[in-house]
């Protein structure tokens, strides 16, 4: 089998912490090449080549994310993909149900109503994401022209969710992070 992108060998043994936010099994792994903390995420149903994919179309459209790398666990053989924390100590990740719950006491934000939301609408998205500073470096280096507010940056991920067909932006799928501020 050809390999198009190279597969990092990660040890789950070495795991620093477990992700516990979403249902699939994610471990914070230190990368191989560096020893910085990355997230092991373990392949569900072909998702480690769509993260990968899609990562790889918005290098080339200048649209900010975060990095994917092909992963194997080396004692199990599991299949996935790393990535590194876009909200690197000091600063925490905000997920957009929690700035929308803010935004209004009554958002639901516990875990089981991350799909079909009412409240979650483009115009709520909109109102939060206007109070939040475009994404910080290395995220906003090198943005496409006319890209001026963390608006911009979101509509240039909800075009790029038609174009692939990603059905995955829930509110639990976007954020901020504490250095973005508010």
């Amino acid at each position: 089998m050809v390999n198009f992108y190279p597969v990092i060998e990660v040890d789950s043994r070495l795991s620093t912490n477990l992700e516990t936010l979403g249902r699939k099994e994610k471990t914070w792994i230190p990368h191989p090449n560096t020893g910085v903390d990355w997230l092991f995420k373990i392949r569900q149903t072909g998702e480690d080549w769509a993260e990968k994919i899609a990562c790889e179309l918005c290098e080339r459209l200048e649209i900010p994310h975060v990095h994917y790398e092909l992963a194997v666990e080396l004692s199990s053989n599991a299949l996935g993909v790393i990535c590194p924390n876009v909200a690197a100590p000091p600063k925490t990740l905000i997920l957009g149900n929690q700035l929308l719950g803010e935004l209004n006491e009554a958002y639901p934000m516990e875990e089981e109503s991350k799909y079909g939301v009412r409240q979650h609408t483009i115009a709520a998205v909109a109102e939060v994401i206007e109070k939040l500073a475009i994404p910080a470096t290395p995220f906003s280096d090198n943005l496409p022209g006319g890209v001026q507010s963390a608006m911009d940056v979101y509509t240039g991920y909800l075009m790029l969710d038609a174009l692939i067909a990603n059905q995955d932006r829930h509110h639990q799928n976007w954020g901020g992070d504490s250095g973005f501020g508010t």
